[in-house]
């Protein structure tokens, strides 16, 4: 049934995938609501404030379905430690559970702050915390990005074999879209 349903869900060898890009929304889109609190008008702050509660319980779920992707991923590579990119595992969770933690102490000083309403006084150095936890999950990221594309971690090894070409269904795409690169160049 979910195979018909939703074939890409199906075709997950885990869940990490599905929640990879709320902490990034979240804490990228934190800091620029908090810049805007800061530099414009303070309503954005609350917006922030959730934006960073949010993007820490993402990440919290995310680190753990990460771990267990680790696991799944490790059991199905014969590979093991000499895998190419397996040393990208290792630097991405140490990344990602570093930012973590980080994001649950930005959180623990966000909660104080506003609850003795010293945001004010308070305001440069949370948006300090924001630009490095925008910082260590634009880095912990791309080691994340970098495992799946360039090492294809997770990815199913079967789709890079050669498939049968798919029926004709009555209409034609053209052999390239771009027949003159030349043509679209900006330079």
């Amino acid at each position: 049934m979910i195979e018909r349903l939703l074939p890409g869900l199906a075709a997950l060898q885990n869940v990490h995938p599905m929640f990879v890009h709320f902490p990034i929304a979240f804490f990228l889109g934190a800091l620029v609501m908090e810049g805007g609190a800061v530099f414009r008008d303070e309503k954005f702050h609350i917006v922030a404030t959730w934006m960073i509660y949010l993007g820490t319980l993402a990440a919290i779920i995310t680190l753990s379905t990460g771990f267990i992707a680790a696991d799944t991923i490790a059991a199905a590579d014969p590979g093991g430690h000499s895998s190419p990119g397996h040393e990208y595992i290792h630097l991405h969770r140490n990344w990602m559970a570093t930012l973590t933690i980080f994001s649950g102490a930005l959180s623990l000083y966000l909660f104080r702050i506003n609850r003795k309403g010293k945001w004010a006084s308070q305001k440069f150095g949370l948006l300090l915390g924001l630009l490095i936890l925008s910082s260590m999950i634009t880095l912990g990221a791309d080691r994340g990005a970098r495992l799946v594309y360039e090492f294809g971690v997770g990815v199913n090894p079967k789709a890079f074999e050669k498939t049968p070409a798919a029926p004709k269904t009555g209409h034609d795409h053209p052999e390239t879209f771009l027949k003159n690169k030349k043509e679209f160049s900006l330079i």
